[in-house]
């Protein structure tokens, strides 16, 4: 890859987590009591983005992340891990990714190291997997409560 290349992709990647970051401050968080709990934007509500959920009326693996991340960034962290249990750990991820991004633009494609490499995939990696068993497991009603070692300790 060039360097021209390189940095337009930082640049990209950048703008994409500085965006959610931003539009995760400025929209209002979700009522968790109302049936309708979307989250509004200057007092509207915006619309569903989910096919999934239009289609099958299913939640997909990455429903409730915006109101989960929307109510983190105002603060209410009980909220944001009833929306969804990874909302947090996922918007910390993003969170971290402007200060790795401002630093690959700063040092170019040289500082794209093999460390840095595992730095981007690994957590990518494991946060997909995570989704994907949370899915799975919201899916089946199956509850994590249920397999706690409170029990035996």
């Amino acid at each position: 890859m060039k360097e021209k290349e390189f940095k337009k992709d930082q640049w990209l990647q950048l703008l994409f987590a500085a965006s959610i970051i931003f539009l995760s401050c400025i929209f209002s968080p979700a009522s968790p009591t109302s049936k309708d709990d979307r989250v509004t934007i200057f007092g509207f509500k915006t619309p569903i983005l989910c096919l999934h959920r239009l289609i099958y009326n299913q939640p997909c693996a990455g429903c409730g992340l915006t109101r989960s991340f929307v109510s983190f960034a105002h603060g209410d962290i009980d909220s944001s891990c009833k929306y969804h249990k990874l909302g947090i750990p996922l918007f910390i991820v993003v969170l971290l990714q402007i200060p790795l991004r401002l630093h690959l633009l700063r040092v170019g494609i040289s500082g794209y190291t093999p460390f840095i490499k595992k730095l981007i995939w690994i957590p990518a990696a494991f946060c997909t997997i995570a989704l994907i068993v949370n899915w799975l497991l919201h899916l089946y009603n199956i509850s994590l409560k249920e397999y706690s070692l409170q029990k035996y300790i």
